[in-house]
């Protein structure tokens, strides 16, 4: 019973965030991915349990465990530290959810590896499921794909990102050449299949990033294989890799709805040059992320600013150069780091990051260990696992796989196969062999209720979103914030629904009601520039001068170049008689509006004066 619970939540678990996605949502791809991802992690933990409590103890190595008993720990602390200061946590149990689910995944891909038919089983539905991605990708790539998919970047499959289905496909490839070493004759040419279609696919998203993560994990795999190297495997993937080359080098068909992305239509000579060009955009963006958030541990060595808090204090540190360095700005604001073990060591102290490099020297030990007793044609199911978390790792320098529910998803299977033994050791029963199952329950229903929660908050969102970019009229402007209101009823904790709401009642004329709305928002996330700058358009509105001239300049101090912050602290200076300070706000904002045609801010700003 708990070894099918535990195939089942794997399986399953790898079907739905891989292929799940739900566009009536404001967040179509993360919210019903990570609602996936916790409920499956939530059956892992309870199969284990149910293990557990059979008497058959799966055996982990000891440093593992003493690794996770420490990453919660430290985070637990950081929590409980920062609960004391006037931002609190509001994310400590999103974060704590992420751990979680890694752990509960990690819990039943242990369970599932004892049995080689079950472990094969997770393998090949990990290759189909990727295959099937792929194809999606290639189909999109092509514009020849029958449905449409929302996307923010093509070809962006199933995650409207071609960055994130990239990472997936760097994280598949390892097990998915693993499901063809451990089938059948006939398996072996479907795995095949869909692993050339996995790197077809990785090769036209262009992200550079997953490809050298990659290959760096794919040297790895075969270098553990040692004696298991097929002959019919390496050339297939020779005669792949060739063609990998052509169609790395070919640009993408050109279409009007994507004509304004560079990567997607540059040369290969291009993409290799803006790599190693520190002046690039990319290259500025990550450069003045990691600088700000060793700022950030360099103030809360001990104990972080709190999990989950990286992007709630991130705007303190912006400035000075946040437009500069294209770390922040009007309408973008980061939310991840853009490198792992420093947000992680941000988050929760150097304690902290120090706790994630004691799992993984427990994972590498493991790994050492396994492939020592093993032998060669049972190295591939530690080789392959172990690949898939090297490459997960090197994504993680420059990337943020552990926000990420896929990569999270593929990252606890592949430490799962290599922390579980491949013996259950029987232990006598004891009195509360069934607390496990009892925790494991009791999550559950916590997730289930965590995920219809955001679910239909995402969806009430949507409604809100769509309605509030009609054109403006009383009907569509109540519809919105009913929609608003229905989004906060289901999460509270809504920062953008807060925002949004006060932002819908500052255009009904509902000023005292916008003031509210802005102020519970900054109550969320107290160092956002547009939350302030609406409180102040909102004090502005219902005739309180200094406090939104007050509030204007704060906005402007988080954020120099904000077109919208500068209008209105203009307009507020000449309400309150200074009409210097408003004449040099409104010069600034003019020589923000003489910007390039394709930067936003310049944009904005001409919009903003040719409102008036």
């Amino acid at each position: 019973m708990a070894r099918a619970l535990a195939t089942l939540s794997v399986c399953g678990g790898v079907f739905l965030v891989l292929l799940l996605y739900a566009p009536q949502l404001h967040a179509p791809f993360l919210v019903p991915k990570f609602a996936a991802l916790e409920v499956c992690a939530a059956l892992g933990w309870i199969a284990f349990a149910m293990r557990h409590a059979s008497g058959d103890r799966v055996r982990w190595d000891r440093t593992i465990v003493v690794g996770w008993f420490l990453v919660f720990g430290t985070t637990a602390i950081a929590w409980l530290a920062t609960r004391a200061t006037p931002e609190g946590a509001p994310y400590a149990v999103a974060s704590l959810s992420r751990w979680g689910s890694l752990l509960g995944l990690t819990c039943a891909a242990s369970v599932v590896s004892e049995t080689p038919g079950d472990g094969q089983r997770v393998l090949e539905t990990i290759a189909v499921t990727s295959g099937i991605v792929a194809v999606i990708g290639l189909m999109q790539h092509a514009w020849i794909l029958p449905f449409e998919i929302p996307v923010i970047s093509v070809p962006g499959s199933t995650f409207g990102n071609r960055n994130a289905a990239a990472e997936v496909m760097a994280l598949a490839l390892p097990l998915s050449l693993a499901a063809a070493v451990g089938g059948d004759r006939g398996t072996r040419r479907v795995m095949l299949a869909a692993c050339v279609l996995e790197l077809l696919y990785l090769a036209i998203t262009r992200t550079r990033g997953a490809w050298i993560a990659a290959a760096i994990g794919l040297i790895a795999m075969f270098s553990m294989m040692r004696t298991l190297k097929p002959r019919r495997l390496v050339a297939a993937f020779v005669v792949t890799v060739a063609c990998l080359g052509v169609a790395v080098a070919l640009p993408a068909r050109r279409n009007p709805r994507d004509v304004g992305d560079a990567k997607r239509y540059s040369t290969i000579g291009g993409m290799l040059q803006d790599s190693f060009d520190a002046g690039s955009s990319a290259t500025k963006a990550r450069l003045g992320l990691w600088r700000r958030t060793l700022a950030m541990v360099r103030e809360h060595p001990l104990f972080g600013v709190g999990p989950g808090n990286w992007p709630v204090q991130f705007p303190r540190y912006a400035e000075p150069g946040a437009t500069h360095d294209t770390v922040m700005s009007a309408i973008v604001a980061p939310r991840q780091a853009h490198q792992d073990f420093l947000e992680r060591t941000a988050e929760t102290g150097i304690a902290g990051g120090l706790a994630l490099g004691v799992l993984a020297i427990g994972a590498a030990i493991s790994v050492r260990r396994r492939l020592r007793f093993e032998d060669d044609e049972k190295r591939i199911t530690t080789a392959a696992p172990a690949s898939a978390l090297i490459a997960f790792g090197v994504l993680g320098l420059s990337s943020f796989p552990l926000e990420e529910p896929a990569t999270l998803m593929l990252a606890g299977v592949g430490l799962g196969m290599i922390t579980g033994s491949a013996k259950t050791t029987p232990v006598a029963q004891r009195p509360f062999a069934g607390a496990g199952v009892v925790v494991g329950l009791l999550l559950l229903c916590a997730t289930l209720v965590r995920a219809e929660r955001s679910v239909r908050a995402s969806r009430w969102l949507s409604v809100a979103e769509r309605a509030f970019l009609r054109d403006a009229n009383g009907a569509i402007e109540s519809e919105s914030f009913f929609a608003i209101e229905r989004a906060i009823d289901a999460e509270p904790t809504d920062f953008r629904a807060h925002l949004r709401g006060a932002q819908i009642l500052l255009r009904m004329g509902r000023a005292p009601e916008a003031v509210r709305f802005a102020q519970k928002a900054l109550r969320i996330e107290p160092h956002v520039p547009n939350a302030w700058a609406t409180l102040a358009a909102a004090e502005l509105a219902r005739g309180n001068t200094k406090d939104a001239l007050t509030h204007a300049t704060h906005a402007l101090t988080l954020l120099r170049d904000y077109p919208y912050a500068l209008k209105v602290r203009s307009t507020a200076a000449e309400r309150a008689g200074d009409p210097e300070r408003a004449k040099t706000d409104r010069e600034a904002l003019r020589v923000l509006a003489a910007g390039a045609e394709s930067d936003p801010t310049a944009r904005d700003a001409r919009a903003l004066l040719a409102a008036e």
